[in-house]
């Protein structure tokens, strides 16, 4: 890296000269690029295949065949003799598998990766096909596909060991023990899948005891990709820290910037410890050590420099306002967009006032020139909305292209202001989807009148059913009943059921009453019935409120769960008792049901129902209970704000079940949102 030129200190080195220097630095060579580990993600595959062998290469022939007449391929043949088997049975003493069963078209004209040759040992991890044995996975190179391995004792197979033993755990708690462990234990290229299955798991590895020591020495090994996916993990666990660990930032700090200072051409590692070190928070700048690598000198990439000065905007570094507001008026409008940003966000981050304006002059200059402006409007929408605003506002008067109008749509947002409505209304054309989806969703979450009439004109211009149910209720709130034939018409469909019934419940149309009282009474169809059912609750219909309830006390009933939900809606303290037997049905839409209405009912005044509450709790913590049901428990007990519910967020949060799942990302919000200390091992 190179040596530090400017100091902090404005009035030695101009820096106009610190900029020039930094310019004319190119980044030195570097032999990162060939470690093909990379990224290496090794925990899915595993879980995914029937069979994990290591197996020595014993042949490889190739079959030239024609095509179409005209052409030619190759078809390779490959022979494997297992020399250990990780996962699954093989009881033969050869396995062949062709580059079509491996899949290595996918990585056909790739130069860089090394050809399975006689006498290699290979990592295989096959899923099942018709015919017998394949790879069925997509992988980032032929390499990580099919891992060269150096010995029967190579490190990579302790890691998939770990792994398997990772995927075969329940709890992810225990998971994250595991794979603590074993980075404890493993170094250089077999760390890397570890890091990545903690970086999964974030939330709970920053609360589990000496996670950051686990780490933090793979911040040090030789190879760059090593130190730059420990860094993102880090990254990761910093972000996921809502309890604001004095000493887990500590510690996560000062290694970050030991892995900063370390000399080494290789540039990825030190930007992803800058990201990183960003996230630490306001404990990383009483550390010297820390202090030391934030300065504004120059250094050998522009991904560097732009990466260290989001982290000066990230932390608010005192007494550099000035000096990044100065920077940023020498950096040239077509500088790499990663110095840029960093710039500017940096800029706006220790003066917002100053910044804004600095950042709003730029984007016009660079408008002007024909250049992009893509990195500004960005920018504009990860700050506060009351100083971004009007910035927006000139930004739409501009002639934008369509890249410009996606950055500028998903501002707004983000900043979700009123003023921003009639810009959002022309940006609403059917032909580009993108920025049409996105504007809309900005106007709703705007969800002013104004808003409303904005969008009034295009619900007839939208396509996807759901997206304009959605639309049709938003007008609905705001008195425009536009939209109540496609929710009417729709609501008997599984797909669109909650939404129709949602925006048949904000519509309010005076007829639709009726309409759904002649469905109940004249149909003979359990999907129309049931949905009626669902929406006459929803509109407030009491006086059907006896029908439901005998409806809802008959098990047999295929209505009694659509019922039940409806006197949940209807406030109907008759139906509590049905909720407490149906919170211990074995039926999964009876028990989502009483869950649902549960929220609503134990609400109500002179209901004692701490039994249903404690009942709800343990729905959510309940491993064995389908995902609707726990997800209606969750939603009832953040709304009746029940003090059950954080102790049944630490239990379901390390159910390994709910792992890539929707509910699993609101336990973890619920968990943030309520600051809650978990029990770990």
């Amino acid at each position: 890296m190179m040596t530090r030129l400017c100091t902090t200190n404005r009035q030695n080195i101009p820096i106009a000269t610190c900029l020039l220097l930094f310019f004319l630095v190119g980044p030195p060579r570097s032999l990162a690029h060939d470690e093909w580990y990379r990224g290496l993600d090794l925990e899915s595959a595993l879980a995914d295949s029937g069979l994990v062998l290591v197996g020595r290469v014993s042949d490889v022939s190739e079959t030239k065949l024609g095509v179409g007449g005209k052409g030619e391929r190759s078809l390779l043949q490959y022979k494997f003799e297992p020399v250990l088997v990780l996962k699954g049975v093989f009881s033969r003493e050869s396995l062949l598998l062709t580059s079509d069963d491996l899949g290595t078209q996918q990585f056909n004209g790739v130069t860089d990766a090394a050809p399975i040759e006689t006498g290699q040992l290979r990592l295989l991890m096959l899923g099942r096909s018709f015919a017998g044995y394949s790879m069925r996975r997509e992988a980032r190179s032929f390499d990580q596909a099919i891992p060269r391995l150096n010995s029967t004792n190579d490190e990579l197979i302790a890691t998939v060991n770990i792994l398997l033993a990772v995927n075969h755990n329940l709890d992810r708690a225990t998971k994250v023990a595991l794979l603590l462990d074993g980075l404890r234990k493993q170094k250089g290229a077999a760390a890397i899948p570890l890091l990545i299955a903690v970086e999964r798991r974030a939330l709970l590895a920053a609360q589990t005891p000496s996670a950051v020591e686990s780490i933090a020495p793979h911040l040090r090994d030789a190879s760059p990709a090593v130190r730059e996916q420990a860094a993102k993990t880090l990254y990761a666990l910093l972000k996921a820290d809502y309890l604001d660990q004095t000493k887990f930032r500590e510690v996560a700090a000062n290694a970050l910037a030991a892995s900063i200072a370390r000399p080494d051409p290789s540039f990825a590692p030190r930007v992803a410890a800058f990201e990183a070190l960003g996230a630490a928070g306001l404990q990383a700048l009483e550390n010297t050590t820390v202090n030391a690598q934030l300065g504004l000198g120059p250094l050998a990439t522009f991904a560097e420099q732009g990466a260290r000065l989001h982290a000066i905007g990230d932390l608010k570094v005192s007494g550099e306002s000035r000096a990044v507001l100065t920077l940023l008026t020498q950096v040239p409008l077509d500088a790499p967009g990663e110095l840029q940003y960093g710039a500017e966000w940096a800029a706006a981050r220790l003066d917002r006032s100053a910044g804004v304006k600095e950042v709003t002059l730029r984007l016009k200059k660079k408008h002007d020139a024909g250049l992009p402006v893509v990195t500004e409007i960005d920018l504009l929408g990860n700050l506060p909305s009351a100083e971004i605003t009007p910035a927006l506002v000139d930004v739409a008067k501009l002639p934008l292209n369509h890249d410009e109008r996606m950055a500028f749509v998903s501002a707004c947002k983000k900043v979700v202001s009123a003023a921003l409505v009639p810009a959002l209304a022309t940006m609403l054309v059917p032909a580009q989807q993108d920025i049409w989806w996105t504007a809309v969703d900005a106007l709703i979450k705007i969800d002013t009148d104004d808003a409303a009439k904005a969008l009034r004109p295009h619900l007839l211009q939208e396509t996807n059913l759901q997206r304009k149910i959605k639309m049709a209720e938003f007008l609905g709130r705001h008195g425009i009943r536009d939209g109540y034939p496609y929710a009417i018409e729709h609501m008997s469909e599984p797909y669109l059921r909650e939404e129709a019934i949602a925006a048949l419940a904000a519509i309010r149309e005076p007829r639709a009453v009726g309409e759904l009282r002649k469905i109940l009474e004249t149909s003979n169809d359990v999907a129309w019935n049931s949905a009626a059912v669902r929406a006459l609750g929803a509109l407030g219909a009491s006086d059907l409120a006896p029908q439901f309830l005998e409806m809802a006390q008959d098990t047999a009933n295929p209505l009694g769960s659509s019922a039940l939900i409806a006197l949940g809606d209807l406030r109907e303290a008759k139906a509590i008792e049905i909720v407490r037997a149906g919170l211990a049905s074995r039926d999964p839409q009876r028990l989502e049901a009483s869950a649902r209405a549960a929220g609503k009912l134990v609400a109500l005044p002179g209901v004692s129902a701490d039994d249903v509450r404690d009942r709800l709790a343990v729905l959510l913590a309940d491993r064995g209970a389908s995902q609707p049901a726990r997800l209606a428990a969750l939603n009832s007990l953040v709304e009746l704000n029940d003090r059950r519910l954080d102790g049944a967020l630490g239990l379901a949060v390390r159910d390994a079940g709910l792992e890539n799942g929707e509910l699993l990302n609101k336990i973890e919000e619920q968990l943030c949102q309520r600051s809650v200390r978990l029990t770990l091992p």
